[in-house]
């Protein structure tokens, strides 16, 4: 197995690289006036199809990192990540591979070098590369004889680095987009080409190839509002509507208390169907696939066990009626739910991982404390309600016959409940009817 092999340090200042050099074939790409990359494919390569090539990556110290990959999209790509090294003379370069839309992954099995010219000068960072086993990594590869190179790009506007630690963790980018190197970048003697090209590239350098860079600052728009949608949707059924359901039915009690924990699932439902909907094409996506990342699996089993929620739900006030207390549809719906909102609520965090926000962003911060505060509420509240109902159950198994009466008394508080029927004006069967409309809400 071949060693890695670099050098963070120039081999000689970074003015000297204005000897001579072989004649080489440069395509050089500026999707940004102050940012450059430029890449050559020596003869040699081009007859093997294996092989060096060589790549130049340049732009101010106003970025904290600038990257370019091989490859069409994050997931799979073969990185390049360039920052100032803790001497702010030179420069350090790590490479990582694209693992899904999460921060690409340091990888130790790229064999490179930093070439002559390497370092930072005049504000400017300049990394010259020279890859020797980059046609294939671990997922994907690149055909250097093709007559175009798909490559992407980014960068993040920050304080510089200052680290010469490659495994470095960085923050998101602020602007990518992606470029393509053609065949002008065929040719050459396999010696660093770019010791005439790496002074400071000056503002405003056009690209020498005739292709014109795309350039990105962010998804398109209507990609962003479909993300904005379903996180709201989602974020609102799981962490508020679903949960403050479960809350009222534990803890309130009012005629109609039943009808409006339905309503309030119900409504949650269609929140969340929403959501999937929204859901679906930004996963499916074939330059995207997100079907198999654990947000969207976990999203898509909480979707399918809901329709579970709602027929066990029926099945359970039925037969709660029915029986007098809790059978094995209660059972189900009871903890099928809690499940689906603890999961729900842990997989809003997840989500945002897709879209690389982390804990400094708000968005974060405020779904974590507003969804952990519903959280202990929720639950809070289940471990209320099944107190108030063993106390309950105990008081009738003590009070003897007085367990049918309340029965009985459950019975029609429910279809008190269901139907807003007025109470009677009997006093002896109204304290009937109170008592039955706590027993059934401490029950359940």
């Amino acid at each position: 197995m071949s060693t890695l092999s670099w050098s963070l340090s120039p081999s000689s200042p970074l003015t000297s690289a204005l000897g001579s050099t072989a004649s080489t074939n440069i395509s050089k790409q500026c999707p940004l006036p102050d940012l450059c990359f430029s890449l050559n494919i020596p003869d040699s390569s081009l007859q093997s199809g294996t092989g060096d090539f060589f790549l130049q990556i340049t732009g101010p110290t106003k970025y904290a990192w600038i990257s370019i990959a091989q490859g069409e999209q994050m997931d799979g790509a073969h990185y390049f990540v360039m920052y100032t090294a803790p001497d702010s003379k030179n420069v350090t370069v790590s490479t990582r591979i694209g693992k899904g839309y999460s921060p690409p992954i340091v990888t130790q099995d790229t064999h490179f070098q930093l070439l002559e010219g390497s370092g930072v000068l005049n504000g400017t960072m300049t990394a010259n590369i020279k890859c020797s086993n980059c046609t294939a990594w671990s997922g994907g590869s690149m055909s250097l004889t093709k007559a175009s190179t798909s490559w992407i790009w980014a960068h993040l506007t920050a304080t510089p680095l200052s680290s010469s630690d490659t495994s470095l963790k960085i923050r998101k980018h602020d602007a990518y987009g992606s470029l393509a190197f053609n065949s002008t970048s065929h040719g050459g003697a396999d010696l660093n080409p770019f010791v005439r090209h790496s002074a400071p590239i000056p503002p405003n350098t056009p690209p020498t190839s005739t292709s014109k860079p795309k350039v990105s600052h962010g998804p398109p728009k209507r990609v962003v509002i479909m993300y904005t949608a379903h996180a709201i949707l989602a974020c609102l059924a799981w962490a508020f509507v679903f949960p403050l359901g479960g809350i009222m039915i534990r803890l309130l009690s009012f005629p109609g208390l039943l009808w409006t924990h339905a309503y309030l699932q119900i409504a949650g439902f269609c929140m969340y169907t929403a959501a999937i909907g929204l859901g679906i094409p930004l996963s499916n996506n074939p330059k995207f696939w997100r079907m198999e990342n654990k947000h969207v699996l976990i999203g898509l089993i909480i979707f399918g066990l809901f329709f579970l929620q709602i027929f066990t739900g029926y099945l359970h006030h039925v037969m709660f009626v029915k029986k007098g207390g809790r059978t094995i549809w209660s059972m189900m719906h009871l903890w099928s739910g809690r499940i689906c909102v603890t999961l729900g609520i842990i997989n809003g965090g997840f989500g945002f991982q897709i879209t690389h926000k982390g804990w400094e962003s708000w968005e974060v911060k405020t779904y974590t404390v507003f969804g952990v505060l519903v959280w202990i509420v929720y639950v809070a509240s289940i471990v209320i309600g099944e107190n108030r109902r063993r106390k309950r159950i105990t008081v009738e198994k003590e009070g003897g016959g007085m367990l049918g009466i309340t029965a009985a008394g459950a019975s029609t508080s429910q279809s008190e409940i269901e139907s807003g029927m007025q109470t009677p004006q009997d006093g002896q069967e109204k304290e009937v009817r109170k008592m039955g409309k706590m027993g059934l809400r401490e029950r359940l």
